[in-house]
């Protein structure tokens, strides 16, 4: 494989990877929903919340944003948190530490794994 061709299989590769991720992101909504506010735990600031799966198969490894907001709205820091397993039609509780408090938080999905019906 010359140089060239191994370029554009690479560029290929990478814009049918981030086109996935792209409609998979788009699809969240559609599969998610969430429900979350701030808390504490041993006097440090976190986001806690429910993340239902409305969808008939079990998701995994979902990767959720959390963005703390000023009082404008503007995301002043950004933390990634981790829900292991959330079964087909089920609500599952997340906490995620933050590094500092903020007036509000947005909590997005930004990933996750469909696992098979038999891997339930």
């Amino acid at each position: 494989m010359t140089p060239k061709t191994l370029a554009v299989a690479l560029l290929v590769w990478w814009l049918g990877a981030a086109a996935l991720a792209t409609a998979q992101f788009a699809d969240a909504d559609r599969f998610f929903a969430l429900e979350w506010g701030d808390g504490e735990r041993r006097g440090r600031p976190n986001v806690n919340g429910y993340i239902v799966n409305n969808y008939r198969v079990r998701a995994s490894n979902v990767r959720l944003r959390i963005e703390s907001l000023d009082a404008n709205g503007k995301s002043i820091a950004t933390t990634d948190a981790y829900v292991p397993d959330v079964p087909a039609g089920s609500r599952v509780y997340f906490e995620a530490p933050v590094k500092q408090r903020a007036p509000r938080y947005r909590v997005t999905v930004v990933g996750w794994d469909w696992r098979e019906a038999g891997g339930q």
